[in-house]
Protein backbone atom coordinates (compact mmCIF):
# COMPACT_ATOMS: atom_id res chain seq x y z
CA UNK A 1 0.00 0.00 0.00
CA UNK A 2 1.61 3.48 -1.08
CA UNK A 3 1.22 6.54 1.42
CA UNK A 4 2.10 8.95 -0.89
CA UNK A 5 5.80 8.78 -0.05
CA UNK A 6 8.42 9.00 -3.01
CA UNK A 7 10.36 5.71 -2.85
CA UNK A 8 14.46 5.19 -3.58
CA UNK A 9 13.37 4.30 -6.83
CA UNK A 10 12.00 7.68 -8.05
CA UNK A 11 14.20 10.53 -8.78
CA UNK A 12 12.47 13.10 -6.72
CA UNK A 13 13.53 10.50 -3.25
CA UNK A 14 17.17 11.05 -4.08
CA UNK A 15 18.67 13.36 -1.69
CA UNK A 16 19.87 16.51 -3.27
CA UNK A 17 23.34 18.04 -2.74
CA UNK A 18 24.27 21.74 -3.45
CA UNK A 19 28.11 22.78 -3.12
CA UNK A 20 27.60 26.67 -3.85
CA UNK A 21 28.18 30.44 -2.15
CA UNK A 22 29.15 30.70 0.20
CA UNK A 23 31.79 27.91 -0.70
CA UNK A 24 33.94 28.20 -3.86
CA UNK A 25 32.96 24.99 -5.97
CA UNK A 26 34.24 25.34 -9.43
CA UNK A 27 33.61 22.60 -12.24
CA UNK A 28 37.29 22.68 -14.28
CA UNK A 29 35.83 20.40 -17.14
CA UNK A 30 36.65 17.03 -18.21
CA UNK A 31 33.61 15.59 -19.64
CA UNK A 32 32.66 16.28 -22.88
CA UNK A 33 28.21 15.94 -21.94
CA UNK A 34 29.36 19.00 -19.34
CA UNK A 35 31.35 21.18 -20.70
CA UNK A 36 34.60 23.00 -20.06
CA UNK A 37 33.86 25.30 -17.17
CA UNK A 38 31.17 26.04 -14.63
CA UNK A 39 30.21 27.08 -11.11
CA UNK A 40 29.19 24.38 -8.47
CA UNK A 41 28.26 21.13 -7.79
CA UNK A 42 24.87 19.49 -7.55
CA UNK A 43 23.18 16.22 -7.25
CA UNK A 44 19.07 16.75 -8.17
CA UNK A 45 16.78 14.36 -9.54
CA UNK A 46 18.83 11.46 -10.19
CA UNK A 47 21.39 13.50 -12.18
CA UNK A 48 24.41 14.87 -11.34
CA UNK A 49 26.47 18.78 -12.71
CA UNK A 50 26.41 22.34 -12.04
CA UNK A 51 24.55 25.90 -12.53
CA UNK A 52 24.56 29.00 -11.17
CA UNK A 53 21.17 28.72 -9.48
CA UNK A 54 19.99 25.31 -10.30
CA UNK A 55 21.08 22.36 -12.20
CA UNK A 56 21.94 23.11 -15.64
CA UNK A 57 24.58 20.85 -17.32
CA UNK A 58 23.99 17.54 -16.05
CA UNK A 59 24.48 13.69 -16.96
CA UNK A 60 22.20 10.99 -15.47
CA UNK A 61 23.73 9.55 -11.97
CA UNK A 62 23.23 5.98 -13.82
CA UNK A 63 26.02 7.22 -15.82
CA UNK A 64 28.56 7.67 -12.76
CA UNK A 65 31.05 4.89 -12.24
CA UNK A 66 32.22 5.90 -8.80
CA UNK A 67 33.61 9.41 -7.27
CA UNK A 68 36.48 10.45 -5.70
CA UNK A 69 37.22 12.74 -3.36
CA UNK A 70 41.01 14.11 -2.91
CA UNK A 71 41.98 16.80 0.07
CA UNK A 72 45.04 18.88 -1.33
CA UNK A 73 47.18 21.87 0.07
CA UNK A 74 48.04 24.79 -1.57
CA UNK A 75 50.86 27.16 -0.23
CA UNK A 76 50.20 30.99 -1.27
CA UNK A 77 53.02 33.60 -0.61
CA UNK A 78 52.27 36.70 2.03
CA UNK A 79 50.98 38.28 -1.47
CA UNK A 80 48.61 36.03 -2.40
CA UNK A 81 50.69 33.75 -5.55
CA UNK A 82 51.10 30.13 -5.69
CA UNK A 83 54.73 29.26 -4.19
CA UNK A 84 56.54 27.12 -6.79
CA UNK A 85 59.50 26.54 -4.55
CA UNK A 86 61.85 27.27 -1.95
CA UNK A 87 59.81 29.93 -1.49
CA UNK A 88 60.15 31.81 -4.52
CA UNK A 89 57.65 33.90 -6.09
CA UNK A 90 56.30 33.47 -9.58
CA UNK A 91 57.49 35.91 -11.87
CA UNK A 92 58.88 37.87 -8.99
CA UNK A 93 62.29 36.60 -8.27
CA UNK A 94 62.39 37.24 -4.73
CA UNK A 95 62.13 35.46 -1.16
CA UNK A 96 59.00 36.01 0.55
CA UNK A 97 57.87 33.82 3.95
CA UNK A 98 54.47 31.54 3.22
CA UNK A 99 51.61 31.55 5.02
CA UNK A 100 49.19 28.77 6.66
CA UNK A 101 48.50 26.48 3.14
CA UNK A 102 45.01 26.86 1.70
CA UNK A 103 42.71 23.31 1.93
CA UNK A 104 41.75 22.48 -1.73
CA UNK A 105 39.21 19.23 -2.12
CA UNK A 106 38.96 17.48 -5.80
CA UNK A 107 35.50 15.85 -6.99
CA UNK A 108 35.99 13.19 -9.41
CA UNK A 109 33.08 12.07 -11.41
CA UNK A 110 34.29 9.10 -13.26
CA UNK A 111 31.80 8.01 -15.63
CA UNK A 112 31.11 4.23 -17.55
CA UNK A 113 32.92 5.57 -20.72
CA UNK A 114 36.14 6.56 -18.94
CA UNK A 115 35.49 10.49 -18.36
CA UNK A 116 36.53 11.90 -15.55
CA UNK A 117 34.84 14.95 -14.56
CA UNK A 118 36.74 17.40 -12.41
CA UNK A 119 35.28 20.00 -9.47
CA UNK A 120 37.22 22.00 -6.85
CA UNK A 121 36.14 22.94 -3.65
CA UNK A 122 38.26 25.77 -1.94
CA UNK A 123 38.66 26.00 1.90
CA UNK A 124 36.87 22.78 2.56
CA UNK A 125 38.59 19.54 3.64
CA UNK A 126 37.84 16.36 2.35
CA UNK A 127 35.77 14.95 5.08
CA UNK A 128 33.23 18.17 5.06
CA UNK A 129 32.75 16.98 1.20
CA UNK A 130 32.71 13.08 1.37
CA UNK A 131 29.77 14.12 3.90
CA UNK A 132 28.18 16.11 2.03
CA UNK A 133 28.15 13.40 -1.02
CA UNK A 134 27.85 10.25 0.73
CA UNK A 135 23.72 10.13 1.16
CA UNK A 136 22.94 10.53 -2.18
CA UNK A 137 25.83 8.46 -3.90
CA UNK A 138 24.44 5.69 -1.60
CA UNK A 139 21.02 5.77 -2.65
CA UNK A 140 22.37 6.36 -6.49
CA UNK A 141 24.41 2.86 -5.76
CA UNK A 142 28.07 4.90 -6.45
CA UNK A 143 31.01 4.15 -4.87
CA UNK A 144 32.37 7.18 -3.08
CA UNK A 145 36.49 6.81 -2.91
Amino acid sequence: MNDGSPTASEPDALDTVTISFPVDCKYVGGHSALGKHGHHFRIEQGRIGYGELSLTHSIPLTDVATVVVAQREVEESMAGGPVLAAGLMAGGGGILSTKHPRVTTDITVRTRDGQEAQWTVEQRDGDWVRDKLAAALRQAGIRLD
